[in-house]
């Protein structure tokens, strides 16, 4: 299963995110990071309460469960989250 490491660098990705989209009109602090992200800790500020969008298992559960296998999308979000940490996205 797929083991956050907190690097936080996923809560700076916002400006990815298309103009006008929910994550990114809601969450976006203006220059691409989370609104809710502690720059000093690294951490969600609400995470025992963040969006779906920031939690993997619920977001798998929501929206990709009937398209992969959870098997798939573990290996998925790791691969990404590798990239992410390697500013290769």
């Amino acid at each position: 299963m797929f083991e956050c490491q907190k690097c936080g660098k996923c809560c700076t990705l916002f400006h990815l995110f298309p103009e006008g989209s929910e994550p990114r009109s809601t969450l976006d602090s203006g220059d691409g990071t989370c609104r809710y992200f502690d720059r000093e800790s690294r951490l969600c500020t609400i995470y025992d309460s963040r969006p779906i969008i920031c939690n993997h298992v619920k977001y798998y559960d929501t929206y990709l469960a009937d398209r992969m296998t959870l098997d798939e999308y573990e290996t998925f979000i790791k691969i990404f989250c590798e990239r992410i940490r390697r500013d290769d996205v």
